[in-house]
């Protein structure tokens, strides 16, 4: 009798673990990406408690981006960000690092790409980014000499002003 309530709830266990399994799966599709991103590559001053550190955009959203620093960031850190899009002033954001040591393709080791999310950002920032993700040519990569930004810092970039901005 005793074995037969150890099986039933082993069972009863079992069916449990596989309903939290497909809930998690459940949740971490929703939590993938709703937005569009594009590789934009904008400079980038990232303060943090121990400094200020330069970097640039690899690509970008208008609810995070993925960043190129030279030096590493913790986990859970909330950062403040100007980013410097070559046609309008430096957007102010506030950020949280939501993944370190990322990969970026064409860098040297280690890894140097940290993921931020936006936690502060005006509206009018956030549509300018949106705009400028929506605008962007799909399928090719920009060097840095883009548009986006100057080849060196003698040299102006092309004005670019988002389509659906007009």
């Amino acid at each position: 009798m005793a074995l037969g309530w150890i099986l039933i709830g082993g069972f009863i266990a079992l069916v449990l673990l596989l309903l939290a399994k497909d809930e998690y799966y459940d949740r971490q599709e929703k939590k993938k990406r709703m937005e569009l991103r594009a590789e934009i590559v904008w400079p980038v001053t990232i303060t943090t408690e121990m400094g200020v550190l330069q970097g640039r955009t690899i690509n970008i959203s208008a609810s995070g981006a993925l960043l190129n620093c030279p030096d590493q960031v913790s986990l859970s850190e909330i950062v403040r960000l100007t980013l410097k899009p070559p046609v309008r002033a430096p957007l102010e954001i506030t950020a949280e690092v939501v993944r370190t040591n990322v990969q970026c393709a064409g860098d040297e080791d280690p890894p140097q790409g940290i993921a931020v999310r936006f936690i502060m950002i005006s509206e009018q920032d956030r549509q300018f980014i949106s705009f400028s993700v929506y605008d962007h040519p799909r399928g090719e990569r920009f060097p840095e000499h883009s548009i986006y930004t100057p080849a060196n810092p003698s040299q102006k970039a092309t004005t670019f002003i988002p389509k659906s901005g007009r």
